[in-house]
């Protein structure tokens, strides 16, 4: 190994043929796993609005800028000392070289982190010294200098990104009939199935959640609706323009063109917020907060979500797996992390004087404040595009934010479950609670339109793109699969028609593709553009339920398997958590209430995963710490049923109970506390086990 570095100081063409081999590594390592990922999802810009120029300027200086940089250190500590020079540059290329291993080894072999990062590190140094040492190896390496250059213009030129980057000649035009003057309002929820508002004799659980069956009770309930995709970019595209475009084509006005915005905008006042797509146009719904934010906001936030996407691509899996989930959001993944939460990216759209800013925002807020400024107008159309019930479940009832845990993601990516049933139901029931939050808005819009005396003669549409599965047992949690199609394919759909007042229960087949139709028929609207879709004041034809992923692929079954599976989810669902309110959910509600000792110093069988939670806490700083989560020193039986049950006690009273299950090499446990048990200052939490009727206390705060 000396002799590597006792060499005569590097020539000019030596410096620039060793900042190509870093160049080429830092490509290969890290430039072309992030491209690949980002050129294959194009939607996660479109969502935060980056414009041609971020992409560029993200592509570019990723790929340059970081080489440059250690080309120009390499370059100064070359003029000090050729062994210095040397012994750096051995030592970056092993470290590049580490992380291009780290993933090929992770897919081969499972291990543990520690002995993966070992194993590529030992390879990443081999690699650089075999650079200096053959010359075979070193013609590689110069061969590979353009490897920057080829992955760069093969995102730039060669990727589902390729068309935002080079967005088509938008031809967009308002349609001349825009019908009558009845006012439209559309809000569409986000992952959210019609099994999650019901009961098992079929009905909405006015319980959990009042305006959703207040709706019900005054609208037209379509229960048999079904999605076209389990994916938002693909699915809210069908409500808006009643087609059912391929799977790739970019949730963009420019892409589709005809949609509601175009149909039905002529002489209505818009008031629309789209978060995910951008099938508005910018002239008619400017995109506000970008502008206002400015390019170097926009990247900046880039930069703070992109580090966890490549951190999850490239570090091992036991590593990854602690970073703050990338699947379920399109911004914001440091929320839960160390950062400062960044609320960027919300599009916001306004008309004449009417605008929502997003900008240090939370969605909370953002929704509400939204609601507040509908216009008061008989001609008006109100979009509103709402991330919720949707992941990361972090809200209250009222929409405060409560406190993350280490078992805040228990799925794969959206994909399949990594826990068993008892684990599933911690998410099942947070889910629920979020679910009440969205309950919430839709009394706000409806107390909103009904003071401005806009809801007897609008037309409310109340839907969701579409769901998400609990059922675990190998099910993924939101894929296309024939398994799942009651859970993921069946959106809710409420209509409430101009002047109706009575509720009704259609059992047609609808699906989101008729609710543009169903708007232009509504509105007398002759001349509608061709739809997918049909209005659902007719008949619909017989059709299956086909849902679709973001490769093309279709999956389908019939009508009668997708209720079947729906009454079976809900089934699951109340003997896992019950038939109660939101605080009672979990294997044993009538323990809620019961007063219990303080459990003695010393006793350490349970452990809290923030052991001082809620001991000082400050309702005016502190998130809420009702989400108590822990680990558990037993054993976890392999029938989930056969697990014991915990109650978690909060200043005395049990507020939750649970059951452990197995999850990252430990047996974990958690549930949500009614933050009503919760006050400011020091909060006792103590964690027991049921043992016929007695309370065998297993830890807490002391």
């Amino acid at each position: 190994m000396a002799a590597v570095f006792d060499r005569p100081a590097p020539t000019s063409r030596q410096l620039l043929l060793g900042g190509g081999h870093i160049a080429a590594l830092w490509a290969l390592a890290f430039v072309q796993p992030l491209l690949d990922l980002l050129g294959k999802n194009p939607d996660f810009f479109v969502a935060r609005g980056n414009t041609t120029g971020d992409i560029l300027i993200l592509a570019i200086g990723f790929t340059l800028i970081p080489p440059l940089v250690l080309f120009g250190i390499e370059w100064v500590v070359s003029k000090v000392s050729a062994r210095a020079y040397f012994g750096l540059h051995l030592a970056l290329m092993a470290l590049i070289a580490t992380f291009f291993f780290i993933p090929l080894i992770s897919d081969v072999f499972t291990a543990r982190s520690a002995v993966i990062l070992l194993f590529s590190l030992g390879l990443g140094v081999a690699l650089a010294w075999m650079v200096f040492r053959f010359v075979f190896v070193k013609n590689l390496m110069d061969i590979l200098i353009i490897a920057p250059i080829v992955i760069l213009l093969l995102f730039v030129f060669n990727s589902k990104t390729t068309d935002l980057i080079f967005p088509k000649e938008g031809k967009f035009e308002v349609a001349a009939d825009s019908g009558n003057d009845t006012p439209v309002v559309l809000m569409i929820y986000d992952e959210l199935g019609t099994s999650n508002l019901m009961t098992s004799d079929g009905k909405i659980n006015a319980t959990r959640f009042p305006n959703f069956a207040r709706m019900a009770a005054s609208s037209t309930w379509y229960k048999n609706e079904t999605t076209t995709a389990f994916f938002t970019p693909h699915a809210v595209p069908g409500i808006l323009t009643g087609i059912n475009q391929p799977a790739d084509t970019l949730p963009t006005w420019q892409e589709q063109p005809d949609s509601i915005f175009s149909q039905f905008t002529r002489g209505r006042k818009l008031h629309v917020l789209e978060p995910v797509t951008a099938l508005c146009p910018d002239d008619l719904c400017p995109d506000l907060v970008n502008a206002e934010q400015g390019q170097k906001s926009r990247l900046e936030a880039l930069y703070s979500d992109l580090k966890y996407v490549e951190g999850k691509l490239l570090l091992p899996p036991g590593l990854g797996d602690k970073l703050p989930d990338v699947s379920s959001n399109f911004e914001g993944f440091g929320d839960n992390g160390d950062d400062e939460p960044v609320e960027l990216g919300k599009r916001s759209h306004k008309r004449g004087d009417l605008a929502v800013k997003a900008e240090a925002q939370s969605d909370p807020e953002l929704y509400e404040q939204f609601i507040r400024q509908i216009p008061d107008s008989d001609r008006g159309l109100t979009v509103m595009h709402m991330h919720l019930p949707h992941q990361v479940w972090k809200y209250d009832l009222q929409g405060n934010e409560y406190n993350d845990s280490p078992i805040e993601q228990l799925s794969r990516s959206l994909g399949n479950w990594m826990v068993n049933s008892n684990g599933i139901t911690v998410s099942q029931s947070r889910m629920y609670v979020q679910t009440g939050f969205a309950d919430r808005l839709l009394g706000q819009m409806r107390r909103k339109l009904e003071s401005m005396g806009l809801w007897n003669k609008a037309l409310v549409i109340v839907t969701a793109d579409h769901g998400i599965s609990f059922q675990g047992d190998g099910v993924p949690q939101r894929q296309a699969d024939k398994r799942a199609m009651g859970e993921v394919a069946n959106p809710p759909l409420f209509i409430k028609y101009p002047g109706q007042r009575k509720g009704v229960v259609s059992r047609k087949h609808s699906m989101t593709l008729d609710i543009v139709p169903t708007i232009a028929k509504t509105l007398g609207v002759r001349n509608l553009y061709r739809t997918d879709g049909v209005p659902l004041q007719g008949p619909v034809p017989k059709r299956d339920v086909t849902v679709t992923d973001p490769e093309g692929n279709l999956f389908t079954v019939g009508l009668g398997e997708m209720i079947a599976q729906r009454r079976a989810a809900i089934a699951r669902a109340d003997e896992r958590l019950g038939t109660g309110s939101f605080y009672t959910l979990g294997p044993a509600p009538g323990l809620i209430g019961r007063r219990v000792a303080p459990v003695p110093p010393g006793i350490h069988d349970a452990l809290l995963d923030e052991p001082d939670q809620g001991e000082a806490y400050d309702p005016g700083e502190d998130l809420i710490p009702m989400f108590i989560t822990g680990s558990w020193n037993g054993t976890v039986p392999a029938a989930p049923r056969k697990a014991p049950i915990f109650a978690i006690a909060v200043n005395g009273r049990v507020r939750a109970t649970a059951r452990p299950f197995d999850f990252d090499g430990a047996a974990r446990w958690g549930a949500l506390v009614n933050p009503a048990s919760i006050h400011q200052g020091k909060n006792r939490i103590g964690i027991y086990r049921l043992a016929g009727k007695r309370l065998i206390p297993l830890g807490g705060n002391f």
